[in-house]
C-alpha cells in the first residue's frame, strides 16, 4: 500500500497536472508524450497492485477461496 500511495502522489498527480497544462496550451511535444506514457504505465501498475491487494483482503476475510493446485 505505501508503494501505491507513493506512486499516486509522486508520479500520477504531477503527471496529470503537467499534461493538463500542456494540453491547455496545445503543446504536444515529445515531453508530453513521454510523460503520458509514464503516467499510463504507473496507472497500470497501481490498478494491478490495488486488484492484488483486494484479492488478498478477500482471501483473508474468507470471502474468496484459494484455487486447488
Amino acid at each position: 500500500m505505501p508503494f501505491i500511495a507513493a506512486n499516486g502522489l509522486l508520479i500520477l498527480i504531477p503527471s496529470a497536472l503537467y499534461l493538463s497544462f500542456k494540453a491547455q496550451t496545445e503543446v504536444f511535444d515529445m515531453g508530453f508524450y513521454t510523460i503520458q506514457k509514464l503516467e499510463l504505465i504507473a496507472g497500470a501498475v497501481n490498478i494491478t497492485l490495488l486488484g492484488l491487494n483486494m484479492r488478498d483482503g478477500m482471501r483473508m476475510k474468507g470471502k474468496l477461496r484459494r484455487r486447488p493446485v
